[in-house]
């Protein structure tokens, strides 16, 4: 654009330096043509900047492994524009806190091949778009759209050694406080004070000793996952402790067993009860820069009767279990 307005500057010196040194009616119609060429320019772009706005062509997710193209464009109307003019783009990696930036000349589509080697969250966005006159002399802003994330998820991969999950095949009960009905019952021999509607019948007829039965209730068990991410920008390696955490609190839901995650790097504690929270904490993680990490231990975590260590560049190490 500043160069078209260079070149029509010059001319419009050169048709004012022939209408000066020129007596005759050519400088002066060559010279009001010249002049007016910017306020035709724009009378003839007018219908076409009229609800132009700048579009940002993505998918949301990409498989780990795969490519796609991302298309930045500005569409009048919901149509190609025929008028030139830019897009200035700016493409973020979140884990590596890095970006980069480009400049696209419309009316032509930008285009951005991404390929997805790493898990993790990018952002694109329009930090300026703009469409000119057929002259390139006047400069139009267009409205940009929110930024774009696109998210390569995590690949699940089981931990050598698997952690062991018969803990919780195990049910653990108490007595219910304050009685009342319960599926879950013991039966125990009767005690003075114990309500008459408690009495197993069967039972006492066979044993010809009162017995009643005393309700239990099951007691959650408190399962708690441990990790940290790299505290430098180790892409591989974040991709381990990723691909390991996902297959592990997967597991454990689809055993109903809902659990925390403590991410010791940054103090962080995520409470995992469904499959969106799982994916909440995964897209946390990964819209996160890696050196935002501080020291291990500053973490206070929960009291857990089951602890899975995901471990970065080597092997999981065993569950710590205690009732």
């Amino acid at each position: 654009m500043a160069g078209r307005r260079i070149v029509y500057g010059l001319s419009l010196a050169g048709a004012a330096a022939f209408w000066i040194f020129y007596d005759g009616m050519v400088s002066v119609y060559l010279f009001a043509v010249v002049l007016a060429l910017p306020f035709f320019s724009l009378l003839l772009s007018l219908p076409f900047l009229r609800g132009r706005a700048a579009e940002i062509g993505s998918p949301r997710t990409v498989p780990r492994g795969g490519e796609c193209t991302l298309l930045f464009r500005i569409r009048v109307k919901g149509r190609p524009s025929v008028l030139p003019g830019r897009l200035r783009v700016v493409f973020r990696d979140l884990m590596e806190d890095r970006e980069d930036r480009m400049t696209f000349d419309a009316p032509t589509d930008g285009s951005i091949v991404f390929q997805a080697v790493h898990s993790g969250v990018w952002q694109a966005e329009i930090r300026q778009a703009s469409l000119c006159d057929f002259l390139g002399i006047w400069r139009f802003a267009a409205p940009t759209p929110p930024p774009v994330r696109l998210t390569v998820p995590p690949v699940p991969a089981e931990p050598h050694p698997a952690p062991d999950f018969g803990f919780f095949r195990v049910s653990a009960t108490r007595s219910r406080p304050g009685g009342g009905f319960s599926e879950i019952h013991e039966l125990r021999e009767y005690r003075p004070g114990d309500p008459m509607r408690s009495v197993h019948w069967k039972a006492t007829a066979k044993t010809d000793v009162p017995v009643v039965r005393e309700p239990q209730e099951s007691l959650a068990r408190r399962a708690l996952l441990t990790f940290s991410m790299p505290s430098r920008t180790d892409r591989d390696e974040a991709d381990r402790v990723l691909d390991r955490l996902v297959w592990v609190s997967g597991a454990l839901l689809e055993r109903d067993i809902p659990h925390a995650a403590a991410c010791l790097s940054d103090g962080s504690l995520f409470s995992v009860e469904v499959r969106d929270d799982l994916l909440a904490l995964t897209e946390r993680l990964m819209s996160s820069p890696l050196s935002a990490a501080v020291s291990p231990g500053s973490a206070s975590l929960p009291a857990s009767d089951w602890v899975y260590r995901i471990a970065e560049g080597r092997e999981g190490k065993e569950k710590e279990a205690r009732s």
